[in-house]
């Protein structure tokens, strides 16, 4: 006894039970008894690459590289393959000489589930086949004769999707499949999986679960099945990519469940769907959307045929139904659908516009209920789709933020397949698709004549039809609460429209609009100006490229302006679009045009630096031309000016200057620089026959007369007119006309210095005259002139003459004082 229990037979023993658990000796000549048994089973040829004999834990098969081949019609593709398959015995037949398999456990398995172009399957041949044989219960309560179905499992396994030889691009992976008897006559089945399509990278698309039995027929249209399914955990996008190719670009969480019930030729299907948080990618409403729908139908296999169609989605305190029934393969479907809509809150809709396509602004608020009912009808192949549907939206009225409330009351609908909508953004011309049509619906807008609107949408855009007399506040104001851009503009006034709205449904565009406006009476603030803009009456053409305004008549600046502008569009910032502009007016005053533009005393502008917020004209990005016929600058007056204006970046410039000026004409290009600090200003060109007597005028005092001409060039800085006068460095070559210095004598006598030529170069350079290379010729002599002049008019200046005496200029220009330089009969005095 004690050698029985000895420590060498312990280790003996354990080697052994080792040996059958680790030790898998081949059973070639198995191979292909097995593979043969399988076959006639099946009806299909089958491979297997080896087998392996188990004893512990359990009796069995280890086999490798198993292939079952599919029937001729469908394929050369194996109907399945899998590299490992465990199959257990059965203990207690072997005792009485015979092989039965309690389980088959197969691994990374993959099935090909292939359909004919006359709609037959390849697993019917199976099931019908699998009827006609008599076995046992997989859990059969005693043991039978016969043998028992053994329970089959695949794991981490594949299921592909075949119309006749070619796969699809949809399949289910890492599947866990069982299939097992469940009774005389009933088999079940249990399928978990992670849907995928094959041409797309796919995360989200949730499981897919299926359980169900089905009964014992000789004829398989009328084999009593019972299925439930369910599909969780999946995201609408995904899904949408999965069933579509590509993301639409929704979000939100999916629930499937159901049953079919029934035959083959004729299953009653039962659906449940919701969508939790439904809404676009880029929509951020912060308002949940569930969508549920409860569905019901009858289909029958023979027929291939889905009749009594019925889906109703509660909505509010209305519904949505749809009905039908459809026929034929689903490349060509003949169909009737149905789709009612009874009492449904038109504030459902919005939100659903809003959650779905995100170009609804999230504070328009809609009252009112949609009644209607469309009839959809497709014939099958080669047939076009047939859509009638009528309807009305019943007192309608629409609100957003503080505006005021606009009020449409009833709105006819309708729904047809030709195709209105000729033109969306950057599609140019549309296909024919189904679109819904709402109005003409009178709507009044601050006027006593209600403007007349019209809309559709499409699958692939919407676009709207404005017409008619409309107050622009309230214009403005409506545009806003549907999220149409306006101008940045408070604006009020009259105008008639003949607008379209459109726009497409991706990526939260804003609408595109197109069309004309004629404008009166229309008083604006506008960005960049202090008072408001009176504009008398204006055409607007408005473009998907520019807005362009026609036949401007305009009041600014204490002045009425004529001419044209052009806005390109879009138009996101002010540094984005170069505005285009010609102006004319008949008279401006400069002290005016300041005030419009810079209120704020001692500074030239309001785009000058110094406020916290950046000025609009800092910005701003404009050019043109603008003509004036009598500009006033103080006590002066320019006549016949223009200039071609450019605006950049705070950097101004005036270019081709030409008016006439002080008698004379000017011609000269000035340019200023606002991004400095202080900022800049440059300039140059000519003066051509001014008269001093004008200059004079304008200075209180007659202290100099004649005409005169001047090339002149000058750079300055500052924000005021001292700053500028301080700085300013000026050069200009100068010449004198018939000249005459009414305060300047030069003898005892009482005759004023009347030169015959005066010319030479002036600078300015801090705040003083000075002359260089400068002659002045009399009757007598030839003097030579230097020394400064101040801003304020105080001279100390020299006349140095070859033949004559010299003589010295102090005082002022008012009350010039001259004094001989050398001793001589010549006198000089101040003159009486």
């Amino acid at each position: 006894m004690r050698k029985l229990f000895s420590k060498r037979n312990f280790v003996v023993v354990g080697l052994v039970l080792l040996a059958l658990f680790t030790v898998r000796p081949q059973a070639s000549r198995l191979r292909w008894r097995i593979s043969q048994s399988i076959s006639s089973e099946l009806g299909r040829r089958v491979e297997i690459g080896a087998v392996h004999l188990r004893v512990l834990p359990r009796p069995g098969f280890e086999l490798e590289d198993l292939v079952i081949h599919d029937a001729d019609a469908f394929g050369a593709e194996p109907f399945l393959r899998s590299p490992d398959v465990t199959a257990s015995l059965r203990i207690a037949p072997l005792f009485r000489g015979r092989i039965e398999i309690s389980s088959l456990s197969l691994s990374e398995a993959s099935l090909n589930l292939a359909r004919d172009q006359q709609g037959k399957w390849n697993l019917n041949d199976l099931i019908q086949r699998n009827a006609s044989i008599s076995t046992a219960p997989t859990a059969a309560a005693k043991h039978e004769p016969r043998p028992e179905f053994p329970y089959i499992e695949a794991t981490r396994s594949r299921i592909n999707f075949k119309i006749g030889d070619e796969k699809t691009h949809f399949a289910f992976t890492d599947a866990q499949v069982a299939l097992w008897q469940e009774s005389e006559n009933a088999w079940g089945v249990r399928l978990t999986a992670k849907p995928i399509r094959t041409d797309a990278n796919l995360t989200d698309t949730g499981l897919f679960s299926v359980s169900g039995l089905w009964q014992r027929s000789p004829v398989l249209n009328e084999t009593p099945l019972q299925f439930s399914f369910e599909w969780r955990q999946a995201q609408v996008g995904q899904v949408s990519k999965l069933v579509f190719g590509s993301d639409k670009g929704w979000r939100g969480g999916v629930l499937i469940s159901g049953a079919v019930v029934g035959t083959p030729a004729k299953l009653k299907v039962s659906a449940r769907s919701a969508i939790d948080n439904f809404g676009r990618y880029d929509v951020f409403s912060g308002r949940d959307l569930r969508l549920i729908a409860n569905c019901t139908a009858e289909y029958g296999s023979i027929a291939r045929a889905f009749s009594d169609v019925k889906c109703a989605s509660p909505v509010g305190h209305g519904n949505v139904e749809v009905t039908g029934s459809a026929s034929g393969p689903p490349s060509a479907p003949s169909y009737t659908v149905s789709l009612g809509a009874t009492e449904v809150p038109v504030q459902a809709v919005v939100a659903f516009l809003r959650n779905a396509t995100g170009v609804v602004p999230d504070d328009l608020a809609a009252n009112g209920s949609l009644n209607g009912k469309l009839l959809a009808h497709h014939g099958g192949a080669n047939q076009q789709v047939e859509l009638q549907g009528q309807g009305q939206i019943q007192k309608l009225e629409l609100a957003s933020g503080s505006a005021p409330r606009i009020v449409v009351g009833t709105v006819p609908v309708s729904v047809t397949s030709d195709l209105s909508l000729t033109k969306l953004r950057n599609k140019g011309a549309l296909p024919p698709v189904a679109h819904i049509d709402l109005g003409p619906a009178a709507v009044t807008l601050g006027r006593p004549s209600p403007v007349q609107v019209r809309a559709s949408f499409s699958a692939l855009g919407y676009q709207a039809s404005v017409r008619g007399d409309a107050a622009i506040k309230r214009l403005l104001q409506s545009a806003h609460s549907f999220g149409i851009p306006t101008p940045t503009v408070v604006a009020d006034g009259n105008s008639t429209v003949d607008l379209t709205i459109a726009g497409d449904w991706g990526g939260g565009q804003h609408p595109i609009v197109t069309g004309t406006a004629k404008l009166r009476s229309v008083r604006a603030r506008v960005r960049g100006l202090n008072a408001p803009l009176q504009i008398e009456s204006a055409d607007l053409v408005i473009s998907e490229q520019s807005v362009r305004v026609r036949n401007l008549i305009a009041s600014a600046a204490n002045a009425v302006w004529r001419g044209t502008l052009e806005i390109p569009r879009p138009c996101t910032a002010p540094d984005s679009c170069n505005f285009q502009f010609n102006l004319r007016a008949t008279e401006v005053s400069a002290a005016a045009l300041n005030q419009l533009l810079n209120p704020q005393p001692g500074n030239w502008y309001r785009f000058l630096p110094g406020t916290s917020e950046k000025p609009y004209l800092l910005m701003a990005t404009a050019s043109g031309r603008i003509a004036v016929d009598r500009l006033v600058l103080g006590s002066a007056t320019c006549t016949r000016f223009s200039s071609e204006v450019g605006l950049r970046q705070g950097k101004v410039t005036l270019s081709n200057i030409e008016a006439g000026l002080l008698g004379g004409k000017t011609n000269a290009d000035l340019a200023g620089d606002f991004l400095s600090t202080p900022p800049t200003y440059t300039g140059r060109g000519n003066l051509e026959g001014a008269s001093f007597s004008q200059i004079t005028e304008l200075m209180h005092n007659g202290w100099i007369d004649g005409t005169g001409s001047a090339r002149f060039q000058f750079k300055a800085a500052g924000s005021a007119i001292r700053d500028l006068l301080d700085t300013a460095d000026l050069t200009a070559d100068f010449a004198v006309r018939n000249g005459a210095f009414p305060n300047i004598v030069l003898t005892g006598t009482s005759a004023l210095l009347r030169p015959t030529a005066f010319s030479g170069t002036i600078a300015l350079h801090d705040g003083n005259f000075s002359f260089q290379d400068t002659k002045l010729e009399t009757e007598n002599s030839v003097y030579k002139i230097s020394g400064t002049a101040s801003l304020d008019g105080a001279l100390n200046l020299k006349m140095v003459s070859e033949t004559s005496a010299g003589f010295n200029l102090s005082g002022s220009v008012a009350r010039t004082r001259v004094s001989q330089i050398v001793t001589s009969a010549t006198q000089a005095s101040l003159k009486p």
